[in-house]
Parts: C-alpha cells; sequence; structure tokens
C-alpha cells in the first residue's frame, strides 16, 4: 500500500512539474515575441527621428506620453513633435540640418508586469551642422513601455547628454566665437573707415 502510495504521488509530482515547465515555456516563448515587437519599436522610432517625421515618431507613443528630446523639451503630442524638429533643423535660426541616431540597449527590456516594461541604453547620433560640418557624439537613453491595444508603445522616454563634454555644444560655441570677433574686426575697419571719411570731409571744408 505504501509503495502504491509513493508511486502515485511520484506520477502527480512529474506530472505537475511537466505542466509548470510547458507553463514557464509558453510563458517564455511570448515574452521573446515582446522582445522582437519591442526591438521593431525602437528601430521604428529611431526611423522616425532619421526622417524628422513627426507622425511616424508619435505613432511609437502610448495614448498618453512625454518623451524628454536631448534639448531636454518636453514632448507630449504629435504637433510639439513637429514643431521641435521644424525649430531644430528647419528653421531660419537653426544651426543643424539633420542627424542620425542608432540606439542600442544595455538590457533586454524587464518586464514590470504583463503589459509593462523599462530599459536602458545608448544612441550615438551625428549631427549636420548648417556649416555642413558632421559632429557624433554618444547620449543615454531610458524608456518605459506600455502594450496598449496588443501593441507595445512608448509610454515615457529620456535622453540625456554630458552637455559639459558635448562636442556639438563645443563646435557651435566655437562657431560664435568666430561670429563675434569677425563682427569685432568688421566694427574696427568700420570705425576706421568712417573716420577716414569724416578726417577727409574736414580737410575738405578747411580747404
Amino acid at each position: 500500500m505504501k509503495t502504491t502510495r509513493a508511486v502515485a504521488l511520484l506520477t502527480v509530482t512529474i506530472v505537475y512539474q511537466m505542466i509548470a515547465a510547458a507553463v514557464v515555456g509558453a510563458a517564455e516563448a511570448d515574452r521573446e515575441a515582446d522582445h522582437a515587437a519591442l526591438r521593431q519599436l525602437r528601430e521604428k522610432a529611431a526611423a522616425g527621428i532619421n526622417n524628422l517625421d513627426a507622425k511616424a515618431l508619435a505613432s511609437c507613443f502610448a495614448k498618453q506620453f512625454a518623451f524628454t528630446a536631448v534639448t531636454q523639451t518636453v514632448i507630449t503630442n504629435e504637433a510639439q513633435a513637429q514643431e521641435f524638429f521644424d525649430r531644430m533643423f528647419r528653421s531660419k535660426d537653426a544651426l543643424l540640418t539633420s542627424m542620425k541616431t542608432d540606439p542600442t540597449a544595455d538590457i533586454r527590456t524587464r518586464f514590470i508586469d504583463e503589459n509593462t516594461g523599462v530599459c536602458y541604453g545608448s544612441t550615438t547620433d551625428t549631427y549636420t551642422l548648417r556649416s555642413g560640418e558632421t559632429v557624433m557624439m554618444t547620449n543615454r537613453w531610458s524608456a518605459t513601455v506600455v502594450k496598449e491595444d496588443g501593441q507595445w508603445k512608448v509610454a515615457l522616454a529620456h535622453v540625456g547628454t554630458d552637455f559639459i563634454n558635448s562636442p556639438v555644444v563645443a563646435r557651435i560655441a566655437s562657431f560664435w566665437r568666430g561670429v563675434t570677433v569677425a563682427a569685432g574686426i568688421g566694427g574696427v575697419v568700420l570705425g576706421l573707415v568712417l573716420g577716414l571719411i569724416a578726417a577727409r570731409r574736414k580737410g575738405s571744408a578747411r580747404a
């Protein structure tokens, strides 16, 4: 009798372990599908930025979202994304004409629950200045993603940079220093020319 009970208990234990393994395997398969979808989402968001396409970028975000860009501008809707692209790259005062971003993740997305995850990593960004020069720099990013209507979207994203050691800021500062020096030299030259003209007029008046 004891032997029969032991065999029955062992059988139940084995069956339970098989069912548990099947459930875990199915969950891991679902997570792999989620990871693949999130990689596609990251690529789509990067393409939206690279093409300066506000509509495509906005489609990557959740219905309620906040995206802090590298300039620390907070974007919460498509119209703000469009205004950001226009101001940074298309306006007459823009110092940049385009940028290319190549984001990579430091970790696989960590799922907080079935429909929420967090991730972080870095981006290698190439900025084209109005002068035609290109500058590369590395930024850091973090994101919270949520599943809405069966699709993964970005709910919160932040891009940060080291502005103290930023090559883009250094180039722009160098440009404005050049403008300031040129303006200073131009002012001196203009002053000399006006002085010569005034002296000649005085000489002519005396004659």
